[in-house]
């Protein structure tokens, strides 16, 4: 019978590969960030409040007519999980998430590090 620390090693190992799957075929690649960078569903649950959060800022930005996203920008990427870069991760919420997919591209747009 195998130890706990080895089947564990292999239910990381089947998880990563599970992501690299879910990579190629570009439909999840938040979860697939989430996967690699080993983040708790606890810390998922976290981005995704983030994402809520700027997203009323958002709307209450252009209710007052501010144009620019910088702030929403810096307040995201600081208080984003440190285990995610964010030009990665807003990408890939953008990809994934419909939900969220204009104020990913909103901040995309404020970033002096994407072209």
């Amino acid at each position: 019978m195998e130890s706990i620390e080895a089947r564990l090693d292999k239910i990381e190992y089947h998880n990563r590969l599970l992501a690299r799957m879910y990579e190629e075929e570009g439909k999840y690649p938040f979860y697939t960030l989430v996967i690699e960078h080993g983040l708790t569903e606890e810390e998922v649950k976290g981005v995704f409040s983030l994402c809520e959060e700027i997203q009323q800022k958002m709307h209450e930005q252009m209710e007052e007519g501010l144009l620019s996203r910088t702030s929403l920008l810096t307040h995201f990427v600081g208080m984003l999980d440190m285990k995610l870069k964010p030009i990665p991760t807003i990408k890939a919420i953008q990809t994934q998430e419909e939900k969220y997919e204009n104020l990913m591209t909103e901040l995309l747009s404020a970033s002096p590090n994407y072209q």
